[in-house]
């Protein structure tokens, strides 16, 4: 995940040092920044001649993670022209200069603060503040759920109304179609219906999991994420260029954008400018694979040998396709358009619950 560090002073400077050098670097990958006119920078850390609004707008714009070292009120003016809703929102959070507390401000579940909260107080051996009422109540959280386990969100309305029947100590029933329930530990206070059509409940439903577009008279809607794009592109293709052409394709497939769960492609394209803006744009993990174990997966391909001579693979869309869909199959077959070429595996959906 990537997360931009901002602070104000020398002091807060040196801290987002320490804060990058102690997160994992598997895990993250931070940005320092300084909007301190007056402090001497140590190297690494890029000055801020922006707003301090327009730095944030640029991050919500990116889905880039903020953490602020200085005032929470600092934070809350900077991001307030930019929030829209708890599905969109980005990761921001606030430590004092001092790392006495890391706060998570914004988008505590979906968006991963209060994890990302946690994981700091852990390597500066300091404390997370979390405030989100399921987590210090210890109660089951829907929408932590649903991104443990690749779930779109349908109706973000339907989050509150199922959150506020847990904390008041209500049980909530989730229907899913039978066969998709990998976990046994299923919490106090969930009731689990399993059946061949999750749109044919016999009682009243609070969340339906479906693979299904059909209507739910649920209040919470949840879909699987099970769809793969494999891409491949010349060298340079823009962002614009590759979001047009893949949405065309979706759209033709009758797929929705939501319901993509990552993008695969070959590991020479890992820097390629236009795939990391689309997958960030749409907040959509990025995955590549070495040539060696994309000509390891079998299947019948639409062969180039222009594509092989120079990245070392016969096909890329449709083998990092199935390289990342977890024995998934081919729905759309290799699509060429724009210097692009597009494949779309389906994979296989489980859902688990945490304890």
């Amino acid at each position: 995940m990537q997360i931009d560090i901002i602070s104000f002073t020398q002091k807060g400077a040196e801290l987002s040092k320490r804060i990058k050098g102690s997160l994992p670097s598997s895990k993250y990958e931070c940005s320092l920044f300084c909007a301190s006119k007056n402090a001497d920078l140590p190297e690494g850390i890029t000055g801020v001649s922006e707003s301090v609004y327009d730095f944030c707008a640029k991050r919500f714009e990116s889905k880039t993670a903020v953490v602020f070292i200085g005032a929470m009120g600092i934070a809350v003016r900077a991001i307030s022209p930019s929030v829209k809703n708890k599905l969109e929102d980005i990761p921001v959070l606030v430590t004092d200069e001092n790392a006495s507390y890391v706060i998570p401000v914004l988008s505590g579940h979906v968006g991963g603060a209060n994890e990302i909260a946690k994981d700091i107080a852990e390597a500066l051996n300091t404390q997370a503040v979390i405030t989100t009422a399921t987590d210090i109540n210890d109660k089951f959280a829907i929408d932590l759920f649903a991104k443990k386990n690749d779930l779109f969100i349908e109706n973000k309305d339907g989050i509150a109304k199922v959150s506020s029947k847990v904390l008041n100590g209500e049980t909530i029933t989730i229907n899913m179609e039978y066969g998709h329930l990998e976990g046994h530990k299923i919490p106090m206070g969930v009731k689990v219906n399993e059946s061949i059509n999750a749109n044919d409940p016999d009682e009243e439903t609070d969340v339906c999991i479906s693979d299904d577009n059909e209507d739910r008279n649920a209040l919470l809607i949840l879909r699987p994420k099970n769809y793969i794009l494999g891409i491949g592109c010349k060298k340079g293709k823009s962002f614009e260029e590759i979001e047009e052409f893949v949405l065309q394709v979706l759209k033709e497939s009758e797929i929705d954008i939501d319901r993509v769960g990552a993008v695969a492609s070959i590991d020479v394209k890992k820097d390629e400018e236009g795939l990391k803006l689309f997958t960030g744009q749409y907040n959509i993990p990025f995955l590549t694979f070495a040539a060696d174990e994309l000509n390891k997966i079998e299947g019948d391909f639409e062969r180039s040998d222009f594509v092989l001579e120079n990245v070392g693979v016969d096909n890329v869309c449709e083998r990092a396709a199935l390289a990342a869909s977890e024995g998934g199959k081919i729905v759309v077959s290799k699509k060429k358009g724009n210097g692009v070429t597009l494949a779309v595996c389906k994979k296989n959906w489980r859902v688990s619950f945490y304890e």
